[in-house]
């Protein structure tokens, strides 16, 4: 079955690093798994747990995160105590059906170890499992160690009656309407921090859009540091203030809204700017083709921000869309320093609301078809 699951339930798979990629797959799509420790003498003890596979140092990892425990210290758990005495873990994924044909699972096995705040691995462990989970958004975890599996070895089962191709399995409709549905634009965001790696996997996630013969005609401009973002904000503001000008709107009314947008550039503590680049498009001899290229890579970046929003909430972040840039693109590039290849379109603050935003009304699928032939 080209590595997707062994059918003989006692072979271990030795693949790689010991774990085929069907394997790895199907673990890292589901969403619950059952953790076996055993103590010092060799009781065992076996827990559900929610979990996210990762890279550490080219090879794949599970990261497992210590939920807050209110009327508990965490690291007293017997799942953490058994770890520290004897590191050798399992953990068992699969799928259950009642027609037993159907039946599938995936055991690992590794070496656990704890991930104490301020490892290196620790920040990327969170990230992994909160862009997983968005229960994990709003919990304090930073100070709590992450039970990390390394040295992964896989054996797997898939029954007679499965579908072929298992690990491949695409999420539900109900949690894609989640998804859609509860992304919001927000406007006011808070000064926590958002991790590097929660970045980058919502900037990986874009990557994946559609694009004009598949070329990925943009690319992404990341502005954590405070002083830049406070210089972009004060480079554009002469731009916004003559066009709100321009727009017949009164004094005390353009100093309010300049004071909002660069109070959301300032507060958000990371900047996205996605860009057009040009460079990456098919080149025709006529002007009609050329600027339908053009068009084409322009719709496709759209596509692109869609999936950096979604990830984001997806990890439980919030952001918003700008399109000031659109206006000023030659400040924005001078400002940071930018190619002249690297055309930017949109601002995307990112961080952690403050308050929830409003919501404006969604026109009904009957308004939004407008002929079905």
């Amino acid at each position: 079955m080209s590595g997707l699951l062994k059918t003989d339930p006692e072979a271990p798979v030795a693949i790689g690093a010991g774990v085929a990629p069907g394997d790895l797959a199907f673990v890292r799509d589901r969403r619950v798994g059952h953790l076996a420790t055993a103590d010092a003498s060799g009781t065992p003890a076996v827990v559900p747990v929610c979990y996210a596979v990762l890279d550490v140092d080219g090879m794949p990892a599970v990261a497992i995160a210590i939920d807050e425990k209110p009327k508990g210290n965490p690291r007293a758990l017997q799942r953490v105590r058994n770890i520290l005495a004897r590191p050798e873990v399992s953990l068992i994924v699969d799928d259950y059906s009642e027609d037993w044909r159907s039946l599938a699972w995936v055991l690992v096995r590794g070496e656990a170890r704890l991930v104490e705040p301020g490892e290196a691995e620790h920040n990327r462990a969170l990230a992994a499992v909160r862009a997983k989970y968005q229960q994990y958004a709003h919990m304090r975890l930073e100070q709590l160690p992450v039970i990390l599996i390394e040295r992964l070895t896989t054996t797997s089962w898939l029954g007679s009656g499965a579908v072929e191709g298992i690990a491949e399995v695409r999420p539900g409709r109900d949690e894609f309407a989640e998804l859609v549905r509860g992304r919001r634009s927000v406007r006011a965001f808070s000064s926590r921090p958002v991790a590097r790696p929660v970045i980058e996997e919502a900037i990986a996630a874009a990557g994946w859009a559609p694009s004009p013969h598949g070329r990925q005609p943009w690319r992404f401009v990341v502005v954590e540091s405070p002083a830049r973002r406070l210089a972009l904000a004060d480079a554009m503001a002469a731009t916004w203030q003559e066009q709100l000008s321009l727009d017949g709107q009164e004094a005390a009314i353009i100093a309010s809204r300049l004071a909002r947008s660069r109070d959301r550039l300032i507060r958000a503590p990371v900047l996205i700017i996605p860009c057009l680049y040009l460079s990456d498009v098919d080149v025709y001899p006529d002007a009609d083709r050329q600027a339908a290229e053009e068009l084409m890579a322009v719709q496709s970046l759209g596509s692109a921000i869609q999936n950096l929003l979604l990830a984001l909430y997806a990890a439980g972040v919030d952001a918003g869309w700008m399109c000031a840039p659109l206006f000023c693109p030659e400040i924005v590039q001078a400002t940071l320093g930018l190619s002249a290849a690297l055309q930017p379109h949109a601002l995307i603050p990112v961080g952690y609301a403050a308050a929830d935003p409003v919501r404006r009304p969604r026109r009904s699928v009957d308004e939004l078809i407008v002929d079905w032939q």
